[in-house]
């Protein structure tokens, strides 16, 4: 039973990050901590869908908040997301390569 939970968890933590912008905030708190101000600026995104991307990474366990006077700071909650990010982001350039070539020679 203990490893359906885990595929469940596991599936749920895919979930939210099936979205780019999603993935963008992951990629800009890999250096640190940031403030939705700060990541709207990154992203050159709304503050409404920032603030959105972030509660629904904030409610599945990814991010993390720290509050310090009126600004709330995020921050990846596991350096093990950056990592894991990292290595799909990999595959996804992997196929993107190999698919881009493919699409030459049909050509």
């Amino acid at each position: 039973m203990k490893d359906k939970q885990l595929y469940s968890i596991h599936a749920d933590i895919c979930k939210t990050l099936t979205h780019p912008i999603r993935l963008e905030i992951l990629d800009a708190l890999r250096d640190g901590e940031k403030t939705v101000t700060q990541l709207v600026e990154m992203l050159e995104a709304a503050q409404s869908t920032v603030s959105r991307h972030l509660g629904v990474m904030r409610s599945s366990g990814v991010v993390s908040t720290r509050r310090d006077g009126v600004s709330v700071y995020y921050s990846l909650s596991s350096p093990h997301i950056i990592a894991a990010y990292d290595e799909m982001h990999k595959f996804a350039l992997e196929y993107l390569s190999i698919h881009s070539e493919l699409l030459v020679h049909i050509r």
